[in-house]
């Protein structure tokens, strides 16, 4: 940005890993098999959602949304947490994620405002699990020995989901991606502990990937280089 507020265009922004990514998961053809599985992944998380209700850290989380229910972004915070409670929920074995936990309630919370069509909600599900279980692969297992990758790298299937349902540009599809990473969080220093930390992993990805979308609607720029660059999540 120059000093009179104008918008330049970032010059890391062509040829960055975000924007390929943005690309290779839009042009991928979608088969309806591959929309059938988001649709029983839904209805799971959906199970696991409703059953973290009944648990202790599952009753914190209600009360923390009480009287606040028309606040999207922590909606997807309470639903995303409450998916991973009693960890029976989908996990992707090659990236170490479980996508579902974050992708499905941002999917949700998000569905509540704009209604889409049921192919559409699918399709961003989709399109969810693909940023973030690739994600998930490209930082390696190395990355699992000091941080939660579906906190991480699930980030990045929030925004991806969250950006398909508000029918971002891909320009803004790789700003709010930019500003979800940037986000990225989750140690497992709660392992020592036994605290209920692990749960706000999945919410907070889901709830990120929502405020990064909304701002990347509104012209709010995020680093395009935020995976590959010199202080991005890979370094």
């Amino acid at each position: 940005m120059t000093t009179d507020g104008k918008q330049i265009r970032d010059p890391s922004f062509d040829g960055s890993l975000t924007a390929e990514l943005v690309s290779l998961i839009r042009n991928k053809p979608v088969a309806q098999e591959d929309l059938d599985a988001m649709a029983l992944f839904a209805l799971d998380g959906v199970a696991n959602m409703l059953a973290g209700r009944r648990s202790v850290p599952g009753e914190k989380l209600l009360a923390y949304l009480k009287g606040r229910e028309g606040d999207t972004g922590r909606r997807a915070l309470v639903m995303g947490g409450l998916t991973h409670i009693l960890e029976v929920d989908d996990l992707h074995k090659a990236s170490v994620v479980h996508p579902a936990c974050v992708t499905i309630p941002a999917a949700i919370a998000l569905a509540q405002d704009n209604m889409p069509s049921g192919e559409e909600f699918l399709r961003a599900i989709l399109y969810g699990f693909e940023a973030c279980t690739r994600v998930g692969m490209a930082v390696g297992k190395a990355h699992y020995k000091i941080w939660h990758n579906t906190a991480t790298c699930g980030t990045f299937g929030g925004a991806m989901t969250a950006a398909t349902l508000l029918r971002l540009t891909d320009e803004e599809t790789v700003h709010a991606l930019g500003n979800a990473g940037t986000q990225s969080a989750g140690l497992w220093e709660f392992l020592n502990t036994g605290a209920m930390s692990k749960h706000l992993h999945a919410g907070r990805g889901a709830e990120a990937g929502i405020v990064s979308a909304q701002l990347a609607q509104l012209g709010f720029t995020g680093p395009p280089a935020i995976l590959e660059g010199p202080q991005g999540l890979f370094a």
